[in-house]
């Protein structure tokens, strides 16, 4: 049976990122080295939103999240968002600005974001 190359993916941690992107991204984070295949660059993850990524200068490509996790030896449950006592998922349509504020609170997580500013009116409402 022949293994599928251009899929395989091998991750070197620390590795040497640098050889790929010599300068910092804003907002990432280096990893390490991936190779997915026959392509080879330094291994990102964004600090906002915590998806991994490829980048060769300045040029970045999104990963597959659920092989680069089991690559790095991270459950698939990791990352998942906290299950809330009595939570229920519910769609909020917000202009950019609130988007931004609730992010800004949430330290990049929206809904959390919103459950801040919600409990810090309920405290100056009393």
């Amino acid at each position: 049976m022949e293994v599928d190359r251009r899929s395989r993916i091998h991750i070197e941690q620390p590795g040497k990122p640098r050889l790929y992107q010599l300068d910092d991204l804003p907002g990432y984070l280096p990893i390490g080295v991936v190779s997915v295949g026959n392509r080879t660059g330094a291994l990102l993850r964004n600090k906002s939103s915590g998806v991994y990524c490829m980048a060769n200068s300045g040029v970045i490509r999104p990963l597959d999240q659920r092989r680069i996790k089991a690559a790095l030896g991270i459950g698939n449950g990791a990352g998942a968002p906290l299950k809330l006592e009595g939570g229920a998922r519910r769609n909020v349509y917000l202009d950019e600005a609130s988007i931004a504020i609730a992010s800004r609170l949430g330290g990049g997580n929206i809904s959390e974001g919103i459950r801040r500013a919600l409990k810090a009116c309920s405290k100056s409402a009393k």
